[in-house]
Parts: structure tokens; sequence; C-alpha cells
């Protein structure tokens, strides 16, 4: 059973449907833009040499053959930015690493800052950078959220820089999209008269993070609002770690294909394609924010696997 998740950050698909304000790029079939090739295929090695999750391109990586994904803004497809992703995969996990250029380093979500007027902390809203992959659990998975055509759960790995990377942990949420009312869905009023009904849960369990209270006396000018914790549960599933080296982020993420999770987790299929979606949030919070089109993660080596 999942529980209500922090709602400080956005849903990286919530405003792929509002492609159709700008006559191109457009939304094609639910798979992406059209100015970018989808599917993407994106082929994961087989390794017995297991990545140390770390924020650290170290030797293994070479294995691993690279792809750029576009990502483009969800509102209107403009400011395309590379991501180079690669994968490696075990008899039973897959490792995903992903890089983006990002000028600066946000890593505090919403600090507390001094009013020296006041002599008290303030809390204005403040994005850390963000990283999200989403698979399918079931249903008809397309990148848009708001859609009346399309009814889908899927698997949301969710790396906050503020948050659970200062441990090595990333978020594990799943959505849900329907046409009808759901318990703890948002409704979205759509053209026509129509509605969506989504459901944004973080898995069951501890997450790896919690609110800090706020400091009662003078602490410094800036102040981490959150602190860490060791997370357990469903919510644990997916281990995590970037570093930022001034104009850049690489991540590091691993999660087993079965996480024995079956209500909140993708089963991730080394025997066959895996279809996916990612997000890149760069000092943003909402619909702003960027997205690709659908790639395909292929397992190529391992046993049962062609070489």
């Amino acid at each position: 059973m999942a529980t209500s998740p922090n709602n400080s950050l956005t849903v990286f698909l919530i405003a792929i449907a509002l492609w159709g304000q700008k006559p191109t790029p457009t939304a094609r079939s639910g798979h992406g833009w059209a100015a970018d090739p989808s599917p993407i295929v994106w082929e994961s090695a087989y390794t017995k040499t297991l990545p140390m999750i770390d924020g650290v391109l170290d030797e293994v990586w070479k294995r691993a053959k690279p792809v750029t994904v576009v990502v483009r803004e969800a509102m209107g497809g403009d400011h395309p930015k590379p991501v180079v992703l690669r994968a490696l995969h075990t008899d039973d996990s897959v490792y995903i690493a992903a890089e983006w250029p990002d000028a600066t380093k946000s890593d505090m979500r919403d600090p507390y800052v001094w009013n020296p007027q006041t002599k008290k902390y303030e809390r204005p809203s403040k994005p850390d950078d963000q990283f999200a992959i989403e698979f399918p659990i079931k249903g008809d998975f397309g990148i848009s959220m708001l859609t009346v055509t399309r009814e889908y759960t899927a698997d949301v790995w969710h790396w906050k820089a503020g948050r659970g990377n200062p441990i090595g942990w990333v978020d594990d949420k799943y959505h849900v999209i329907s046409q009808k009312p759901l318990p703890e869905a948002k409704k979205h009023a759509l053209h026509g008269g129509r509605s969506v009904y989504i459901v944004r849960l973080q898995d069951a369990g501890t997450p790896s993070f919690k609110v800090r209270p706020e400091p009662q006396s003078y602490q410094g000018d800036i102040v981490d609002s959150f602190e860490q914790q060791e997370p357990s549960g469903s919510v644990a599933d997916v281990r995590g770690k970037g570093v930022h080296n001034g104009k850049s982020w690489f991540l590091e993420m691993s999660r087993n294909f079965n996480t024995g999770h079956p209500d909140d987790d993708a089963v991730i299929d080394h025997k066959k394609d895996n279809i996916c979606a990612i997000a890149v949030l760069d000092d943003e919070l909402y619909e702003e924010h960027s997205v690709s089109a659908v790639i395909v993660l292929r397992f190529k080596g391992g046993p049962g696997k062609a070489k």
C-alpha cells in the first residue's frame, strides 16, 4: 500500500498535453516529439563487475554503449538539451548512468533563509536539480499524462539533488492515469468538458529525507530545510548518486529487475525490450521541465541473451 508523497516536486510529464499550442515539434502517438526519433534504442551491456554508485564514471562504464537522448521543454518543445545515457546489467539488476549539462549546481530544496530585519528564517520556494525515469507497469503507456485516450500506471524513479542524493538514494514512486475518478487522484479539466484523473504516490515505506524543523536561532544565512534518514520499504528500491563537476551532472542509479513489490514497481524483464522515458529539471518546478520521447531499453548479453 502506498503513501502520499511530499508535493514539492512536479510530475515530470504533466504538461505534455499543451504540445498542440505550437505547430512543431508536436507529439506523435503519445511517443514523443516529431523533431526527434522515437523510439530511441538504448542498449544495456552485461557485466559481472558492479559499478560503484558514487556519481563517478569509472572503468566499468566503458562496457556500456552511450546513447544521446534529447529532452525538450514539456510546454512547447523548445530548448532541446542532450542527455547521455548508459546502461549495464547483471543477472538480477540494472545500472543506469545519465549525464547532462547544467551550469549551476542546485542541491538545496526550499532552504531556510535568514531575514536580518525580522531576525527569523523564511522558507521561499527554491528547486533542487532533478532527474527522473519512468517505466510502465500496466496499461497503454505514453509520455502524455493529460490524455483522454490512454490509461496506464507507471513506475517513476525520481532523483533529487538536495534530498535523497546526499546519502545515495532515489525516490521510488508511481503514477496512475485514468479517465475515471480514483481515490487520491487529482482531477484535471481538459478541453471539451473532458477530464483526466492523476494519482501521484510515493511507494510505501520511509523515504530518505524529511523536513527539518525551522531553526529558532541564527545558524547561518542559509540552512538546509531537509535532513536525511535511512529509508525502508518499497520507496527504498532505487539507489542513486549524482555529482556535479561545475558544468554538468553525472548520475548513477541501480535497481533489481524484480523488487518483489508488484503493486507499485515495474518488473524489468531483461529478456525483452522495456520502454521508458526520462525527464530533467534544471532549477525548475512543475510544468517547467524537459522530457524525452519514448526510449526502448534493450539488454544485450548475459544468461539467455545474445552477445
